[in-house]
């Protein structure tokens, strides 16, 4: 069945099925797609990852029912709950000034406050996976901060997934000065190796003047699950983004990103880290685009591999012509504990002005073995002496992270992937 033909087929059950707009926004998603379709590795940005995986699954329906939800990640947090897709619980207790609230329910109450907003940042228009969830999408969520708020409590959304494809698509609005921290958090549910349910998942971000995010995103799906994500995001003058993924589960898994920094004094860190075991395929992409000069953006992504899994980073940097004046640093380093594991790492520069400081680097290796036995020699057993440098590997990433619980939360995460 063709996009085409599954799409006209759920067209009445979509979410703002009578929306003008939106109608026109996903028949031009569908009109994308079926041009190009998903990409092979014939497509150089998708060189080292094959989708074979998810051919076969694009149109399996997803249900609505979940198990127990788990307890909160941080305390005392506003908490939106997906199940496959679809809004499970709504978050309470919000401030004046903040909108939280699933996609579909903003279509239903609120569909001026998308129109005009969703589906338009341009780094992510063409791109085929986000026109498949375009087209397909029955839900996610919509944050909408009011200009100058600043949300004391942190912000989780939670999507729970163990059967069938989701499309979650989510729109961050932050007007001029406003401040929020958010975790996005993808976690399976009662799947091993033979949960082979499909997340594609799109977020968009624009972020006015002043604006100041911390957007945190958690995967830990289902190991047998594919779980591809999207970030796409626009950065108007002084504003800011701190984004960083940790990426845990998932059998085929890739986090792609587009930024565009479009005013001076905007400033993006990008930053993540991968641990992956068996034969996990984690591919990590970066587009980052200076449009004006003047701004700021920095990316330090680290990654350790174990057994046969395989790892992919990639991003460019590119300043635009008469961007002068800009700051553009790119990191990749990644630990090899099996010498059957393997990292494709493409960092690259285009510099079209002339007045910048740029850099990219990427390295690959194996445990320090002076550094083992020296530990060891000081009769500290082997395993802890391992995850003591492998966490002093990983350490100095995410010791970036500027929310302090946030940091704690991923520092017990990254320990306890070490120590299973």
């Amino acid at each position: 069945m063709s996009l085409q033909a599954y799409q006209e087929k759920l067209a009445g059950s979509l979410p703002g099925a009578g929306l003008p707009w939106l109608a026109a926004l996903r028949s031009a998603a569908v009109a994308r797609f079926e041009v190009t379709g998903l990409p092979d590795r014939k497509v150089e940005d998708w060189r080292y990852t094959s989708l074979k995986p998810i051919q076969d699954r694009l149109f399996a329906a997803g249900a609505g029912e979940t198990g127990t939800v788990p307890p909160t990640l941080l305390a005392n947090s506003h908490r939106l709950v997906f199940a496959n897709g679809v809004l499970h619980a709504q978050a309470t207790d919000l401030p004046p000034g903040v909108r939280l609230q699933g996609m579909a329910q903003a279509m239903t109450d609120a569909p001026e406050l998308l129109a005009g907003r969703l589906g338009q940042v341009a780094t992510g228009q063409e791109l085929p996976l986000p026109a498949l969830n375009q087209a397909l999408s029955q839900d996610g969520y919509v944050l909408v901060l009011e200009p100058g708020i600043v949300v004391e409590r942190p912000i989780e959304v939670l999507f729970l997934s163990s059967q069938g494809t989701s499309y979650p698509r989510n729109l961050i609005l932050a007007g001029a000065g406003a401040q929020a921290t958010l975790v996005e958090h993808y976690l399976g549910q009662n799947g091993g190796a033979d949960s082979n349910y499909f997340v594609n998942a799109v977020t968009e971000v624009q972020a006015a003047a002043g604006a100041h995010l911390r957007r945190y995103k958690i995967q830990q799906d289902a190991i047998g699950a594919s779980h591809i994500a999207t970030l796409a995001g626009q950065l108007d003058g002084d504003a800011k983004l701190e984004n960083f993924d940790l990426n845990l589960g998932g059998h085929l898994v890739r986090s792609e990103i587009h930024m565009a920094l479009q005013g001076a004094g905007a400033d993006a860190t990008l930053n993540g880290i991968y641990l992956l075991r068996g034969s996990q395929h984690c591919d990590n992409a970066i587009w980052m685009d200076h449009v004006v000069g003047g701004n700021i953006s920095h990316q330090d992504y680290r990654g350790i591999l174990d057994d046969k899994a395989h790892a992919v980073f990639q991003g460019k940097i590119t300043v635009r012509p008469n961007a002068q004046g800009i700051e553009g640093h790119q990191l990749n380093k990644t630990l090899l504990l099996s010498d059957q594991a393997e990292i494709d790492s493409k960092p690259e520069l285009q510099i079209l002005a002339d007045d910048v400081k740029c850099s990219h680097g990427a390295t690959a290796g194996e445990l320090d073995e002076t550094g083992l036995f020296y530990l060891r020699s000081r009769g500290i057993p082997e395993a802890e002496a391992r995850q003591l440098l492998m966490t002093a590997f990983i350490v100095e990433t995410i010791d970036k992270i500027s929310d302090d619980a946030v940091r704690g939360l991923m520092t017990g995460l990254v320990a306890a992937w070490m120590a299973a």
